[in-house]
């Protein structure tokens, strides 16, 4: 079977996907992207990828040039095209707007990198530090301001925890049934032992990842335990208490 060596970084928001992309993308003739499906323009001001980002298909002129999905193979065509291995982020969102997107991955056997994230939880602390401070990532030299805390909706959480891991399935199922060329990381495990595990994905992808590992051009925001992050710490845990998500909270 012939696998493609460019690849897709299929995720959820506040995954890691970023930092992988962006570490990715500084490795030796490899071209990664962020999101290239998210519907609305980009804002460059501050982002690890200002000086390159590839222009979104909502900003080119695949999106009123023809109808889909030939308007997305094409665009994904004149991606692909460029010169060494080339990937970008797709969140599962953006493959259920965009459904052609899976049927061009077939075709063209693209390599899926899916990453997930085992602790939910996270997931959604990072969705309120997000909010609270106006900022998705930070880079190297910015940090997060000091005593950082935010309120998660402790009424609602057990069912958005719920959702995310839903998708999460969902996706490990189409990926199955597609028998796309496929590898599934955890975030946490990348995060602790980064030589390892990226040297894993680059097997995968074809990357020499053996040798220095180049480095993110980004920098954690949250770097306290849950109890030093969540303001209503107390409410979280007992919400999580007799779910299956008991464990999640520290």
């Amino acid at each position: 079977m012939i696998v493609n060596s460019n690849f897709v970084v299929l995720t959820t928001n506040r995954s890691g996907s970023e930092w992988i992309i962006s570490t990715l993308n500084n490795f030796q003739d490899v071209s990664a992207h962020g999101e290239l499906f998210l519907p609305r323009p980009r804002i460059l001001n501050e982002k690890w990828d200002k000086d390159f980002a590839y222009t979104r298909f909502f900003e080119t002129r695949f999106k009123n040039w023809t109808i889909r999905p030939f308007s997305v193979f094409s665009y994904l065509d004149t991606l692909y095209s460029m010169p060494g291995k080339v990937g970008f982020k797709l969140m599962y969102k953006q493959l259920g707007l965009y459904p052609e997107i899976l049927a061009y991955f077939i075709l063209h056997r693209i390599s899926v990198l899916h990453l997930v994230r085992r602790n939910h939880l996270d997931v959604m602390l990072s969705y309120a530090v997000k909010a609270k401070i106006g900022r998705a990532h930070l880079l190297v030299g910015q940090s997060a301001p000091d005593k950082l805390q935010v309120e998660l909706d402790a009424r609602n959480l057990v069912r958005q925890l719920t959702w995310l891991q839903k998708q999460q399935n969902i996706a490990r199922k189409i990926l199955t049934w597609s028998r796309l060329p496929h590898l599934e990381v955890i975030y946490e495990d990348v995060a602790r032992d980064q030589n390892h595990y990226f040297q894993l994905i680059g097997d995968f992808l074809s990357i020499n990842a053996r040798e220095q590992l180049p480095k993110s051009p980004l920098t954690r925001i949250r770097k306290g335990a849950h109890k030093d992050m969540i303001s209503n710490y107390d409410q979280v845990k007992q919400a999580l208490a007799e779910s299956k998500f008991a464990s999640l909270i520290e």
